[in-house]
């Protein structure tokens, strides 16, 4: 069997889904950073920050499963991974006047690094496989 495919995902790709893992990090140590506090009893609103963490680290799940399929070739993973780019690039725009510099600057060149990483033609190629998924063939 043969195949015009690279043996590797392109670089850009790469890249993109290695910036993922970090905001996926990222989001990890805020859901534990939410559930320390509401075990310690440090929080006014324990439902409510309980329910973020849980979401969050739903939301971990999601990018995780994701990054892998888009690292296998698979196009479905495109939209969660853009989708979450769109809304952390939103939070840094409309939080801008009230966070740090610096924090303003990664919230929009991460996603949109990402955005363009999973867009460029090398990495769409890759995840428009055209063979059926193993449980099908």
């Amino acid at each position: 069997m043969t195949t015009d495919r690279p043996a590797r995902p392109p670089f850009p790709l790469l890249l993109a889904l290695l910036l993922v893992l970090v905001e996926v990090g990222a989001l990890v140590a805020l859901s534990v950073g939410m559930l320390v506090e509401v075990l310690g009893g440090r929080t006014v609103t324990t439902g409510v920050t309980a329910v973020l963490a849980v979401i969050f680290l739903g939301l971990v799940a999601l990018l995780l499963v994701a990054v892998r399929a888009l690292h296998q070739g698979r196009r479905w993973g495109r939209g969660p991974v853009v989708t979450w780019q769109l809304l952390v690039l939103a939070i840094g725009v409309s939080q801008a006047p009230t966070l740090a510099w610096w924090l303003v600057v990664l919230l929009i060149a991460l996603p949109v690094a990402v955005t363009i990483g999973l867009l460029v033609p090398a990495s769409v190629e890759w995840t428009n496989r055209t063979t059926p998924p193993r449980a099908v063939a």
